[in-house]
């Protein structure tokens, strides 16, 4: 029987080879976005799977609530881990620290690394494979470090260092103790681990400082538990301390939690969390969008094959009229639809692997890996499998249930059942699918567009950021400012409007206090970025090195409920163990970038936090003044790259995501519409061979082409009327809300953006229809009705 079936969908694919191609057509496209979503989803779900005891991993994650400030860190006090050592139910405890980073001194270039302080039993609890060295003993004494192989080969292209010292500038000599195996598979991200003794006291939590207990940046507590009953007690423990901390501290509440390893990632969006941004948000909207583009192709091949009744049903009458049963016809149409969309994946595949590169470039840090296994090469066959009896099930239903007698008479319609009302509403929803996704397109490029040309409240023009990498800024300035292209030279720690830091500020050591937003500077930088004080005065141009002052922004007066920007001047307020004093008060300024609100900010001096120079240049010639400068860096350190970018090329390349998501609106836009304009072009295919007698009919007593033309399309084109009607509220609700989570500043839908859609899905669906209808109007009546 079923050798049977395969026969018959052979022979009904191969006879409908008009309907096959375009079903074909429209699942492969329709399935790519899926076969990419699916891939996706495996990658991510496999991270620390190869952990042999990931069940009895657990994180330590932070709660942090003060005055109207609601926090969720990944992170956990390092001071923790020492207060559970001697619990019992906890067999290991992991500290790490990912604050480091350095440059690693080679011969021939300076290679910049990043990495964990780790514990010298995180070999024990995590199962990463060590190449070299052994796993006990690695992390053992302070200033052992272990290499990734891949940053191994960079260093020597042998990989070979297990024993070897290497130099990290300004940090120190280290000995290479172990070489790890690349595992992308892992929310660890790193290329080196450095014994967790390498680190100051202070940052071990072996201090009795209070405030260790308030900072949660770069330190993370992972536990191995012994077996699943012992978390109710160790989360009891972490709940009595937690509570403790509460009583010592009127103004904060804080609370530790227990995360399991293996909901890490995918897991929740968590403050300080490390690798790769892989929250459920993300995963639920791809695979709505997949979803999205999935549905019309499925619904193309039901609206088609219902469509095709009045032809098929004349079919399923006579296997009725001869025995045949409605599971029998049931179990042939689904086999035809599987078998269709087993022939679709085929172009489905090809297409998901010329859209794979684009997809892993737009997440950053190189960790997603979309390659074919033979793991994923089932799923997707399980993928096709499922989508044809998604696709078919509408339309196997329908033929199984018609009555022999009506469907050899024609009369094909079953009880409760209008293949026509069915065909308008698959049309309708997929037009109005297209209709979104035009007007994503031309909103994202309008939002595109106002961040990059949006005004943040400082000079941008002609400011190149040079990296320090260690250069004195006095020696930088002294040997540059020389230049005749060089107008002036300020120094800061961060770029204004792409990276910031933030710190607590106490206006009394008892006292309350709030985050503020912060930036090291020396007194050019008000001038030289074109900042507007708005009451008192510049820093003093002194060479003391101790802090003595800030300015801050218009949002910290407010903050601190300080009406007049003069009243702010000489108050003092104590940052990071120093009393400092107001000196100057700033016009509110982006100084991060527009995916958040202007807060509170302050500007303090300190020579030793300064990694950019900010050049201003006058020259019309930028690379004969870059080939100056470059002449100078070498002369200064010949080891490093010249490392320049002028501010609007760094802001272009901050949002090049945007760049990436209109790639990707666009492919699926593409893909939704394409799909709709085949599902019409079928149906008005099929509906003008099914009028072709009227058309002669109509020809013969004197209908002209226009009036024939509008006879076949009228119906079509209310239809897109329709979807349009609907889709408008949708595209405003949605959109509108999606900008605004995206973003912080962003566009608002306007009338014209529904207008330029309008025009473009009328221009697609009109040249879809006419292009079938007018031929349909131009044949001529004796040839048709010659066949009747």
């Amino acid at each position: 029987m079923l050798v049977n079936y395969l026969i018959i969908t052979l022979r009904n694919i191969s006879r409908h080879k008009s309907f096959t191609i375009l079903n074909t057509f429209g699942l492969a496209f329709g399935m790519s976005v899926s076969l990419l979503f699916i891939s996706f989803y495996s990658h991510i779900n496999s991270f620390d799977d190869f952990h042999t005891r990931k069940e009895n991993i657990y994180r330590i994650i932070s709660n942090f609530e003060s005055g109207l400030e609601r926090n969720h860190y990944a992170s956990a006090p390092v001071a923790l881990a020492k207060r559970l050592q001697d619990y019992p139910g906890i067999q290991e405890i992991v500290s790490l620290n990912s604050s480091f980073n350095g440059d690693i001194v080679t011969p021939h270039m300076n290679l910049p690394v990043k990495g964990y302080f780790a514990d010298a039993n995180f070999f024990t609890v995590f199962d990463f494979t060590l190449i070299q060295g052994n796993p006990l003993t690695a992390l053992a004494k302070p200033n052992n470090i272990v290499l990734t192989e891949s940053l191994a080969k960079k260093i020597a292209p042998s990989g070979d260092l297990l024993g070897s010292v290497i130099e990290i500038e300004d940090q120190g000599s280290f000995e290479v103790t172990g070489i790890i195996k690349d595992q992308r598979r892992s929310h660890f991200m790193f290329e080196v681990l450095i014994s967790f003794q390498t680190l100051p006291a202070a940052q071990k939590g072996e201090d009795s400082n209070q405030n260790q207990w308030t900072s949660f940046q770069d330190q993370y507590i992972y536990l191995l538990v012994a077996n699943s009953s012992k978390v109710e007690g160790v989360q009891q423990a972490l709940n009595r301390i937690a509570k403790e901390l509460v009583d010592q501290s009127n103004d904060a509440k804080i609370s530790f939690q227990l995360q399991p390893l293996v909901n890490i990632t995918p897991g929740p969006d968590l403050e300080n969390s490390i690798g790769p941004d892989t929250d459920y948000t993300l995963i639920v909207v791809f695979g709505t969008i997949s979803l999205l583009i999935l549905l019309p192709a499925c619904f193309n091949f039901a609206s088609i094959s219902i469509a095709r009744a009045l032809k098929r049903a004349k079919e399923i009458g006579v296997r009725k009229t001869m025995g045949g049963t409605k599971v029998q016809i049931f179990f042939q149409l689904m086999i035809e639809a599987v078998a269709i969309t087993l022939i679709s994946l085929a172009g489905a595949v090809a297409m998901f692997m010329l859209i794979r590169p684009e997809f892993e470039n737009m997440m950053p840090g190189a960790w997603l890996d979309l390659s074919l296994t033979w793991e994923m090469v089932f799923m997707f066959i399980l993928f096709a499998v499922a989508t044809g009896l998604l696709a078919g099930a509408l339309p196997a239903f329908h033929f199984a249930g018609l009555n022999p007698i009506q469907a050899i008479r024609g009369q094909s319609r079953t009880k409760g059942f209008s293949r026509n009302q069915v065909r308008r509403v698959l049309i309708t929803i997929q037009f109005a699918l297209s209709f979104f996704f035009i007007v994503l397109i031309i909103v994202f490029s309008r939002q595109y567009r106002y961040t990059l040309n949006f005004n943040y409240g400082f000079n941008t023009e002609n400011i190149l950021d040079v990296q320090l990498q260690g250069i004195s800024p006095s020696i930088f300035n002294s040997e540059f400012s020389v230049l005749p292209e060089v107008q002036e030279i300020s120094m800061s720690s961060d770029i204004l409007g792409l990276t910031s830091s933030s710190t607590q500020v106490l206006e009394q050591i008892s006292g309350d206090s709030l985050e503020a937003f912060q930036l090291f500077a020396d007194p050019n930088y008000v001038g030289n970025m074109g900042l507007q004080l708005i009451a008192g005065k510049n820093f003093p141009d002194t060479h003391d090195q101790q802090e003595k002052y800030i300015i801050v922004n218009e949002q910290f007066l407010s903050q601190w409920r300080i009406d007049n920007p003069v009243d702010a001047l000489g108050r003092t307020f104590l940052v990071e163990g120093s009393m400092l004093e107001i000196i100057g008060v700033l016009k509110d300024f982006h100084y991060a970038p527009l995916f958040v609100p202007i807060e509170s900010f302050l500007i303090r001096t300190n020579p030793s936090q300064y990694t950019y120079a900010n050049v201003k240049v006058t020259s019309t010639d930028v690379y004969a003044t870059r080939k100056s400068m470059e002449k100078i860096w070498h002369t200064l350190n010949d080891t490093r790259k010249f490392e320049a970018h002028f501010f609007d090329d760094e802001m272009e390349e901050l949002y090049n995501f945007y760049q990436a998501v209109l790639k990707l609106i666009g492919y699926l836009g593409l893909l939704a519409i394409t799909i709709t304009v085949l599902g019409l072009l079928g149906m008005v295919v099929y509906t003008t061979e099914n009028r072709t007698r009227e058309v002669g009919i109509r020809k013969v007593f004197g209908a002209g082409k226009t009036n024939l033309t509008y006879l076949l399309s009228i119906e079509f084109v209310k239809l897109m009327l329709w979807a349009i009607l609907f889709a408008i509220p949708a595209c405003f609700l949605l959109l509108d809300d999606f900008l605004s989570s995206v973003q912080y500043y962003s566009v608002r839908i306007n009338a014209w953006d529904f207008f330029f859609g309008i025009g473009i899905t009328f221009c697609l669906g009109i040249i879809t229809i006419a292009s079938q209808t007018w031929r349909a109007a131009s044949k001529n009546p004796i040839d048709i009705l010659r066949c009747e």
